[in-house]
């Protein structure tokens, strides 16, 4: 009961991560951008339209209401990012509680991360200046933030059948 190894040496040292194999760096940076600012504009339009929202349920349904604002929220920042980050990086499963739950986790996130990042120098450098830095600064790390917490959820694309099969037949 003998036991072999056998190891294979290549000189081929590329880095292992995927965001470097194929890529150039500024296509990857500015995918992080892209994703960072159109989730940030689409979470201060969500947050104004949520606001109102909340304040009907409220209204309606008191502390039920607030829960079922809370769950709607989480829901819309879950499947809003997981359509950005299919658009832009790879899918994401998108049952009902990966999205909730991936909301609610985006959610705490950047929350914790719009703290620091947007509201802590606005307090102690008030400005336009301040704010455009920020945005920028922010949108970068929103993007890398909520491409992270969507790949816990990343799926292999669905290959069609009819590619299965042609490449079945050609043995490859």
């Amino acid at each position: 009961m003998g036991c072999s190894l056998k190891f294979q040496i290549t000189g081929n040292v590329e880095p292992e991560a995927e965001e470097f194999k194929g890529e150039e760096t500024w296509k990857i940076v500015a995918k992080y951008f892209a994703h960072g600012i159109v989730f940030s504009v689409l979470y201060t339009i969500l947050y104004i339209a949520w606001a109102f929202g909340l304040l009907v349920l409220v209204q309606l349904g008191s502390f039920i209401g607030l829960i079922i604002g809370f769950i709607l929220l989480m829901l819309i920042i879950g499947f809003v990012n997981c359509f950005i980050t299919s658009w832009l990086w790879f899918p994401v499963d998108s049952g009902f509680w990966q999205i909730l739950l991936h909301g609610f986790l985006l959610f705490i996130t950047l929350t914790i991360a719009d703290l620091i990042l947007v509201f802590a120098p606005s307090i102690y450098l008030p400005g336009i200046t301040t704010s455009i830095i920020t945005f920028i600064v922010s949108s970068f790390i929103n993007g890398f933030i909520a491409k992270t917490v969507a790949g816990l959820w990343e799926t292999e694309p669905e290959i069609p059948e009819s590619v299965k099969i042609e490449y079945s037949e050609k043995k490859l």
